[in-house]
Formats: structure tokens, C-alpha cells, sequence
């Protein structure tokens, strides 16, 4: 694949890609998560509080298989994980970022 880059450096954004989506599970479990979050909210006053119900993705361009899944915490850390990701994937090689993202007892999905 031809890069713009002059020595020969592919972002791992030519290969990966990130999105904040809904947590996987059941329709009960989403229902208990969202409850979970309003009633923390309104003791707390606080409608960011409570069990997160986004997960940072990141997926093969390719095939769309996921490399990385995480949770994203709030919306407004959700945003600011986004952004971190998506300046680590122009900034590091595929490797590097896979080295960096997965811990080893990550519950993430596996990378194929």
C-alpha cells in the first residue's frame, strides 16, 4: 500500500478504525444499565453518573472485525477517549497501537 508518508510510516488508521457504540448485551442487561444510570442521576443530580453504556470500538477497515472493545465511561469521557484513540491511530503503526491499547487482562475482543 502507497503512503504519503516519506519513510515509508503507515498510521495504523489506514488499517483500523474507532467508534463509540452501544455496549453489547442483552436487552434485560441495557434495560438494568439504563435504570442503573437514571436512578444514580437523580440521587445524584448528575445524569452522567451511573454505569456506563458506551463502549469504545475499534475494527479492522478491511473485514470489520473488532481489534479492541472498552468501555468509554460517560459521554464526555467517551468523547475525549475518541479523540485520543483516533490521535493514536494517525500517530502510531498498527502494531504499536495493538502494544498499547490491549492490556493482558483486557476482557476486549481478541485480535485476529
Amino acid at each position: 500500500m502507497t503512503t504519503d508518508h516519506p519513510d515509508g510510516f503507515e498510521p495504523a488508521s489506514l488499517y483500523l478504525d474507532a467508534a463509540i457504540l452501544p455496549k453489547h448485551g442483552s436487552v434485560g442487561a441495557k434495560a438494568l444499565r439504563t435504570l442503573a444510570t437514571l436512578a444514580a442521576g437523580l440521587m445524584t443530580n448528575d445524569l452522567e453518573s451511573g454505569p456506563s453504556v458506551l463502549d469504545l470500538v475499534v475494527t479492522r477497515r478491511e473485514s470489520g472485525n473488532e481489534v479492541l472493545r472498552v468501555s468509554a465511561g460517560t459521554v464526555q469521557e467517551s468523547d475525549r477517549l475518541l479523540a485520543r484513540v483516533r490521535h493514536d491511530l494517525d500517530t502510531k503503526s498498527v502494531a504499536d497501537f495493538i502494544a498499547e491499547w490491549r492490556a493482558p487482562d483486557s476482557d476486549s475482543a481478541p485480535v485476529d
